[in-house]
């Protein structure tokens, strides 16, 4: 009786499961790789071994609820809200290849996670948005868009900064390779523009109740953080590609506005963050949303450190020592969170 009861409530986490829930990828491996950029590789390599078990339960996960529950599966695919939380498979699995370049050794097996993320990307970015732009009825801005969103700028410079990372190692056209990476490059950069308009519409001319300020709204810095990270890396392989190098005074000042961007958002976030829990007391409950938290405070400390790499600006470092804190015990409490309360809803009946 008591396996049976909790085969049932699998069945329901399953059908109910967040389209975004590979945001614990892309969370863990980028805190996994500042870990890695500043010195503690065995903590990185935890988290690098942690990361591998969540991304083949998701890849389980994820087909296994589309066969069992279809309708659920495409009505999140469809929708304004979740649709491009679908976008988080492809980044998660672009920032896993990273890990298995800088980690584990294996640019064969991140390779191939490379294409199948530009393969993923193409799918679902097209079929999302072009679900969105033809779907009848459209609900209300400040119904139908969230930090989600940005997820279409994480998802395209993901892969900008895997392709830099392989290159290296792989026997690419390399005027080819890197005319692409700069173009999805400025694309992420142009769909960045494009949705944060709307945010910042939002934010400041339709009601924001503490309920409507979810965690996703801190992509506002992390697709500007992994959109500095991109060009760092591109700056940093400049010199593969003659191309490249033409870009770079371009690619440079584009880097530095967009880490300027997530620098301008990180404090007004957790004033936003501030207001919501403390004088708004809304409580901390866990859901998948908060890996949408956890991931730009990562994000900010591997671009920090790669940024002043990339341009010789060494007095930054003590940004990204002390934010590296501030993501690790973000990353600690949400796991637990999503341990407990994945436990509790397997072991306990809330209707009891």
């Amino acid at each position: 009786m008591a396996a049976s009861n909790i085969a049932q409530r699998f069945s329901v986490l399953l059908q109910t499961q967040a389209s975004a829930n590979f945001a614990m990828v892309m969370s863990t491996g980028i805190v996994s790789i500042a870990l890695h950029l500043l010195g503690y590789r065995e903590a990185a390599q935890l988290l690098f071994a942690i990361n591998s078990l969540l991304f083949v339960l998701l890849v389980i996960l994820y087909p296994l609820r589309l066969l069992r529950y279809p309708r659920a599966f495409l009505a999140d695919f469809t929708g304004h809200t979740t649709g491009p939380g679908f976008l988080t498979i492809v980044a998660g699995t672009c920032i896993l290849g990273n890990q298995f370049v800088l980690l584990g050794n294996n640019a064969a097996l991140a390779e191939g996670l490379f294409w199948v993320s530009v393969l993923l990307w193409i799918i679902i970015l097209g079929g999302v948005f072009v679900c969105v732009f033809t779907c009848e009825p459209k609900p209300a801005l400040e119904h139908g868009i969230n930090g989600a969103w940005l997820v279409a700028t994480v998802s395209t410079q993901a892969i900008v900064i895997l392709g830099c990372i392989l290159s290296p190692h792989m026997d690419w056209n390399k005027e080819a390779a890197f005319f692409c990476f700069i173009a999805l490059f400025l694309l992420g950069f142009m769909l960045y523009l494009l949705v944060i308009t709307m945010i910042f519409y939002r934010y400041c001319y339709k009601p924001l109740a503490p309920k409507d300020l979810s965690p996703t709204y801190w992509i506002n810095a992390g697709a500007v953080a992994i959109t500095t990270l991109a060009g760092a890396e591109l700056i940093t392989h400049a010199h593969e590609s003659t191309l490249a190098l033409a870009f770079l005074p371009f690619i440079k000042g584009v880097t530095v506005l967009a880490f300027a961007t997530a620098s301008f958002w990180i404090p007004l976030l957790f004033l936003l963050g501030i207001w919501r829990h403390v004088v708004r007391r809304y409580p901390f409950t866990y859901t998948a949303e908060y890996w949408g938290m956890v991931f730009p405070l990562g994000m900010y400390t591997a671009c920090s450190v790669m940024l002043l790499k990339a341009l010789d600006l060494p007095f930054l470092m003590p940004l990204p020592e002390k934010f590296l804190l501030i993501a690790v015990l973000a990353w600690i409490v949400t796991f637990v969170g999503m341990c407990v309360a994945t436990t509790s809803a397997l072991l306990h009946d809330k209707r009891a």
